[in-house]
């Protein structure tokens, strides 16, 4: 998400500077990845009013008075006497023989708008720098998905004006509505809990300069006025909206869930057969909207549109994210609803845009029409002996605390106190949410740095068998990553676990019971983002149906990765830790391609597998490309041979021979390294596996390099003749050498 510092700064009743903000963001658990100042690269930007134009074709030479200071400057746009612009303060540069001072500045330039015709115009030159934005500095941020109230400037406001003491200022919205048409709206689905529609007659005018700019600054682009209001409103309270031009709204305004393939033109153009089951916002005769994705190609507004209905709803987050993923559509207004924005702000979010729009182009608006009810903030009774339990201590400012964070103080006895959720928050339902906030404001350094006697769960023991597992395999070249665990019913679909008992997302509703998920996952994923091939491993935690633990170590890698990249890293791990493996083809994983795939066994058990994903596993997981897998559990240490290092040097031979190609690899390598045991060879290393001319149609060619190294003296010209002779007999007793 992308932020303004300075619109943060509107909600504050002191000034803070850039780096307190920032602190306070930090502190709130907000990551700041980046920011950017605007007009920064231009160094000083001041305005600047044209004296003079020369023209001279394509070139024009204007004199322009800076601060009392005047400058030649060239330009390619259409400049006028009395006409006040952008200038910035660069070097000199000599165009056509002649010397321009500075240059003239667009929008575009300052990274204001997408694509600028003409230089910027100053309009009031005592608010220049208010009016471009210059100077603001724009945050990147990463915010958790847990908090959507801070996908909001107001959100974000709320937490640094907690967290450093300095008072918020609410936003002052009337309620004057001067219309009293309204519009039918049906509501035929019950994800969708509020549903209000508001009549409302656009006036003449535009959006504000600085609002456009701003809206781009942060992702938007701006439009027209009605969808401007829109988006400044849920970039300002988080509250997504959708305003429909009511030339093209038939009969009245139904919510329901698609028809199998019903079609749905999208904003952009593109056309999508619906599955069964996807929310819509539709009138009597077609499709709308997805609800709470996008818009139609019916539901725009335009530069003639003199009346709209605006939509601000609640829908609940599973719905949306169904729509989402199945139809592979991602927005910020999907974005704010599959994290469960608050349903408090539907009737604020609707009276704002009206709002917005009065004081831009003088609409009127009436009064919504509102089908269902606004969920009221939850009741959470927080114990004293569980604040004591979780933080050592009760804070003695604790109401006040309490209050920084908007919560409601509802009763309170000699056992604890009765708080009600803010009205802008979804994520507390727990006491221990409450104790979490309260920590997080007093600050999680100034708590005591001793446990609690009574800490809920004892840290868990370090195992230093799977540190060294994973140390190995990075230094193989494997990456690891640390995988959620938490899938949609969808990609777990015969690998189901245990069920997971929670209301926030479908995509997080089941646990797997195979490792597969955890790294197809991942590198699906890479793979998309152009990271083709890349390793990537996890030890993994699965459940049975009494929640015992088992832990595997699992390795995917995606094309143009193949079986033997993947097998390579397996191989090093059993080497390197002497575990005793046997392979079974095929394999009965049913995620695994039973062509390519075998069972892992060791000691009897069944404890693993290795093989080409099948396709449509993959594609559940947007995988387009063949991936590769294994899983083991973690076995014991078993003994590994070492030998003395030999100082001698080393001869290489390769040896090619050619092996029916229903024979698989894992017996050919078998065969292959148990004959040279009894010989002086220090390694084994498959070199080339081919198939195709001149190659027999019914073999595949093997090369295999063999590295001979004596131990105890130097082998002489026979000797080494001998071992090679003997290794290309022990071959060709089994397969055909190629001379």
């Amino acid at each position: 998400m992308k932020v303004i510092i300075g619109d943060i700064l509107n909600f504050l009743g002191e000034s803070l500077t850039e780096s307190e903000v920032i602190d306070a963001l930090e502190r709130a658990g907000v990551e700041v990845e980046g920011k950017e100042r605007v007009g920064e690269r231009f160094g000083e930007v001041l305005p600047a009013r044209v004296l003079d134009v020369e023209d001279t074709g394509r070139i024009r030479w204007v004199k322009a008075d800076v601060r009392g200071s005047v400058k030649v400057v060239a330009t390619t746009d259409t400049v006028r006497k009395g006409e006040i612009l952008l200038w910035a303060d660069l070097p000199p540069k000599e165009i056509n023989g002649r010397k321009s001072e500075g240059m003239f500045l667009s929008a575009e330039e300052l990274g204001l708008e997408p694509k600028s015709e003409h230089l910027a115009r100053v309009e009031a030159p005592e608010n220049y720098r208010r009016d471009f934005l210059l100077g603001e500095t724009v945050l990147h941020l990463y915010v958790t998905p847990n908090r959507p109230d801070l996908l909001s400037v107001r959100g974000l406001a709320i937490e640094v004006s907690a967290i450093t003491g300095v008072p918020f200022v609410d936003l002052e919205i009337e309620d004057a509505p001067t219309l009293e048409d309204t519009f039918p709206v049906t509501v035929e689905d019950d994800r969708c809990d509020l549903y209000t529609l508001r009549v409302i007659d656009l006036g003449k005018g535009t959006t504000p300069k600085r609002i456009r700019y701003s809206l781009y600054l942060v992702g938007f682009n701006a439009i027209n006025p009605a969808v401007d209001a829109t988006n400044w409103v849920a970039y300002v309270l988080g509250q997504p909206l959708h305003a429909f031009d009511s030339r093209k709204v038939k009969g009245k305004v139904v919510v329901r869930p698609s028809r199998k393939g019903e079609r749905f033109v999208s904003l952009e153009g593109k056309e999508y057969v619906l599955p069964e089951g996807i929310m819509l916002i539709a009138d009597e005769e077609k499709p709308l909207a997805i609800a709470g994705v996008i818009g139609g190609e019916e539901s725009g507004t335009y530069e003639d549109t003199e009346r709209v209905y605006l939509e601000s709803a609640h829908f609940k987050p599973e719905a949306v994210r169904q729509a989402s993923v199945n139809l592979n559509i991602r927005t910020e207004s999907s974005r704010r609803f599959e994290r469960n924005v608050s349903p408090r702000l539907v009737l604020p979010g609707s009276l704002y845009a009206a709002n917005l729009l009065k004081e831009w182009v003088g609409a009127e608006y009436g009064r919504p029409v509102v089908v269902g009810e606004v969920e009221r903030p939850r009741k959470v009774f927080v114990s004293f002996k569980k604040i004591r339990k979780y933080l050592g201590f009760i804070p003695e400012d604790l109401d006040d605390l309490l209050k920084r964070l908007r919560f409601g103080i509802e009763s309170r006895n000699e056992e604890g106190i009765t708080v009600v959720e803010p009205e802008h928050r979804t994520d507390i339902a727990l006491q221990e949410d409450v104790i979490e906030e309260i920590a997080r404001l007093i600050g999680y350094d100034n708590l005591p740095d001793y446990l609690p006697p009574e800490t809920p769960l004892p840290p868990r023991p370090r195992d230093r068998y799977a540190d060294e597992i994973r140390a190995h395999l990075a230094s193989a070249g494997a990456y690891e990553i640390v995988s959620l665990g938490l899938f949609s019913r969808r990609e777990v679909e015969g690998m189901e676990g245990l069920k997971v008992i929670s209301e926030f997302n479908e995509s997080f509703s089941a646990l797997s019971r195979s490792p597969i998920p955890h790294v197809l996952k991942a590198v699906a994923y890479n793979h998309r983002m152009g990271n083709q091939g890349v390793p990537l491993f996890s030890v993994v935690n699965l459940y049975d149906d009494e929640g015992r633990e088992e832990r595997f170590i699992a390795l995917g890698i995606t094309s143009p990765g193949d079986f033997y990249d993947a097998k390579y890293f397996l191989d090093s791990l059993v080497e390197r830790f002497g575990w005793d493996v046997r392979y079974d083809v095929p394999s009965g994983d049913p995620a695994l391609h039973p062509d390519l795939s075998a069972d892992i066994y060791s000691g009897g058990e069944r404890v693993g597998a290795i093989g080409a994903v099948k396709h449509r596993i993959g594609k559940r997981f947007g995988l387009k490309a063949r991936a590769f897998v294994w899983y083991v559990k973690i076995l014991p240490r078993g003994k590994v041979e070492y030998r003395r290092f030999s100082t001698l040097p080393s001869s290489v031979k390769d040896v090619s021979f050619l092996a029916p190609r229903d024979v698989l690899f894992q017996e050919v390598d078998t065969y292959v390294r148990e004959i040279v045991k009894d010989l002086p060879i220090e390694s084994v290393e498959l070199v080339d596996i081919y198939e195709g001319d001149p190659i027999p149609p019914e073999y595949r060619s093997y090369t295999y390099r063999f590295i001979v190294r004596p131990e105890d003296a130097p082998l002489t010209d026979e000797a080494l003749k001998e071992i090679l002779n003997r290794i290309m007999e022990r071959i060709g007793d089994k397969y055909s050498l190629r001379r």
